[in-house]
């Protein structure tokens, strides 16, 4: 899509000083400087919260029947204790033979239900309160870009962006909960133990593996461009911290896959026609072009691996439910000393347009897996518990609660996971399988069969078992998973062509553009959350058509496009079409390829004033996102731009997991931005 009539954020809100330069020290050197400073605030019209992070969590304030359940190992001795029948040979113990109680009775949480932040197995603790803040975001940005002209053919760009958020939100704090269950005391704890932390982005064994980027809680400065560029006739090379824009699309990515997404801010909830311009990931890297004549550009790169930049735990728009701790291996791992690197030739021939590339690559949105929580904390030591009796149980064989739990993927501490129905309804909103999930937790760390964990085959046994370790746990477990980075090749072929029609008509002038990308045995995070990756070959295709009509004299011309995009195999946030489709008392099902419609338009009143715009795009399983927008220039250096967000998860009742959307239908908002250019 053109750049041309949609505006960028940085192209169209940084203003540079076309006059020459003050001062001079050489005949050829020059500069010129120019940036803003703008307030965004965003308003909520939803009733609801962000339900991925603690205090906007579906089940806080909701009590929840839990039955713990005999392990199927205990079940023969329980049964012999207890003075009942032991099995008829030949049966089997299972998740559903004996429920605990009859005896005692505090095994049982049916008379004091699960309620999240409650230490259920002493009756103490702090519920948790579910909050519907009225901001859902609002920050002051700063930006400010110099431009240094050494000679005719070497340059200096230079743009530095400063954000400060003042956080008037309702905030989670977790050292309200330290005297819970011990409290959050797994993970970084400057994610993890104490408010939201907004900007920083940490990674196991480094807390800023950006380059060129400075962040606390409340701040961040970094360089989303500083850049040496050198232009001689049909060459031009840039080595520098710099974003590549290979594709340019409302919502739709297919060619552009160079850089990853910064989702700190607003997540993917920005004025859709901005079409991601300040939402690339800054690189490391060299880029060069090469104009082989009027028709055909020849453009490479090699950067540093950078990757996607997810919202941290209880921010505003986080996306990874924060009852599970992250542990991102991306120094650990070695992908910081990654490099990525591809080619792309454009071409022209009278009507028609054409474009290949390809790309190897790290996915910058990484793949998630279980891993070992390396926390040791014992379960509730007290024997009016379940968790007392078990770790008194693991003592008499010589074996320590908390050093099992230390090599499972799970914490005894509070704000996790509370119940079974918990459980199975955020897999659900996590695209992930309930039971496959459990059954991986289990299977892939030997020392949940001390702790006597099982495989399952029901819903049923699923949820006795679930039920059963969040007691004993003293309430909730806290599951830990690790993000990595897969390394894989991207092949795309793009076509376009611009039609001749009668002057005027809506056919004259129109750009038809079709594009398609190919990745071999590309690797997607399993849904069970295995460490055996789902590998498989991905297809993506875009149809786009735009155009500009003028439908009156009076009016400037209109802009519109049309585009449908189709995933072989996941959906437009990366996530595997197997993993949809689960419910409370369902694990998920699947789905076959997904087929989302966007259509958009801007319209420009006389002298430009003025200007309205309007994006949508739908989901046919049954979500869209409605946004209209305007923008008001009263004066050369002030501008008023507003646009609400209206989001349906669950059209007409279907299954919100079974959609794409349904994952940010909480943040219907308006939001507002004033900014000022010097």
């Amino acid at each position: 899509m053109r750049k041309t009539g949609v505006t960028g954020v940085v192209a169209g809100m940084s203003l540079l000083l076309a006059a020459p330069a003050q001062a001079s020290i050489f005949d050829e050197m020059g500069f010129t400087i120019g940036g803003f400073i703008r307030p965004e605030f965003s308003y909520s019209t939803s009733s609801k919260d962000n339900p991925a992070n603690q205090l906007g969590n579906y089940y806080n304030g909701v009590s929840v029947p839990r039955q713990a359940y005999s392990p199927p190992s205990l079940v023969p001795t329980i049964l012999g204790n207890l003075g009942l029948p032991p099995l008829l040979p030949g049966q089997v113990g299972t998740w559903t033979t004996l429920p605990l109680p009859p005896v005692p009775l505090v095994f049982s949480d049916t008379a004091s239900p699960g309620l999240r932040g409650v230490n259920n197995a002493t009756g103490g603790g702090t519920p948790m309160e579910r909050v519907d803040n009225d901001i859902n975001y609002a920050i002051v940005r700063s930006e400010v870009e110099l431009g240094v002209r050494f000679t005719q053919n070497l340059n200096l760009v230079a743009r530095l962006r400063a954000i400060w958020d003042p956080k008037l939100y309702d905030e989670f704090d977790a050292a309200r909960y330290r005297d819970v269950q011990g409290g959050i005391s797994g993970g970084d704890q400057a994610l993890y133990g104490g408010k939201p932390n907004y900007f920083q982005y940490r990674v196991e064994g480094d807390s800023s593996p950006n380059p060129l980027e400075w962040a606390g809680d409340d701040y961040l400065i970094y360089f989303p461009t500083l850049v040496l560029e050198y232009n001689n006739g049909p060459l031009t090379a840039r080595v520098g911290n710099q974003q590549i824009a290979w594709g340019q699309a409302l919502f739709f990515r297919v060619f552009d896959v160079v850089d990853g997404l910064d989702l700190r801010r607003h997540s993917v909830l920005d004025y859709a026609q901005e079409e991601y311009s300040d939402k690339r990931v800054p690189a490391l890297g060299a880029r060069l072009g090469y104009q082989l004549n009027e028709e055909l550009l020849f453009d490479g790169y090699v950067q540093k691996f950078q990757p996607t930049i997810y919202g941290n735990p209880n921010t505003q728009y986080n996306v990874i439910p924060s009852q599970f701790t992250v542990h991102d291996r991306y120094v650990e791992g070695g992908w910081d000393d990654k490099l990525s690197y591809g080619m792309r030739v454009k071409g022209n021939y009278g009507q028609w347009g054409f474009q290949a590339m390809a790309v190897q690559r790290y996915n910058p949105d990484g793949v998630f897996r279980w891993t070992a929580s390396n926390h040791n904390k014992d379960l509730p030591t007290n024997m009016g518990s379940l968790g007392g009796l078990v770790h008194t149980t693991l003592a008499l064989q010589g074996l320590d609660s908390g050093a099992l739990l230390a090599q499972s993927a799970f914490e005894a501490s509070p704000g996790g996971v509370y119940s079974a129905q918990e459980w199975f309804r955020y897999a659900g909103f996590a695209r992930l399988n309930a039971m496959s999930g459990l059954n991986a937790s289990i299977t892939e760390f030997p020392s949940t069969t001390d702790l006597f964990a099982t495989p399952v085959s029901t819903v049923e046994q699923a949820y006795n078992e679930l039920n059963t370790f969040f007691i004993a746990g003293g309430g909730s477990l806290r599951g830990h998973i690790a993000r990595e980075y897969a390394q894989e090749e991207v092949f795309g072929l793009g076509a376009s062509y611009v039609t001749e029609g009668d002057p005027g008509s809506l056919l004259d002038q129109l750009i038809i553009n079709f594009e398609v990308s190919y990745t071999p045995d590309r690797t997607f995070t399993n849904t069970s959350l295995s460490r055996n990756y789902i590998t498989e070959d991905s297809v993506t295709t875009a149809l786009v058509l735009e155009k500009y009509h003028r439908f009156s004299q009076a009016f400037p011309a209109t802009y519109l496009v049309f585009q449908h995009m189709y995933r072989s195999v996941d959906d437009l946030f990366g996530r595997h079409l197997s993993g949809y489709g689960g419910t409370e008392n369902k694990a998920a099902d699947g789905v076959n390829g997904a087929h989302y419609f966007a259509f958009a338009f801007q319209q420009p009143f006389p002298q430009d004033i003025y200007r309205i715009g309007f994006a949508t795009l739908y989901d046919p399983r049954g979500s869209i996102l409605v946004q209209p927008g305007i923008k008001w220039k009263p004066r050369g250096a002030l501008t008023v731009e507003a646009f609400y967000s209206y989001i349906d998860g669950s059209l007409g009742g279907a299954n919100p997991n079974d959609t794409l959307l349904s994952t940010v239908d909480y943040a219907d908002e308006v939001t507002v931005r004033l900014t000022y250019q010097f």
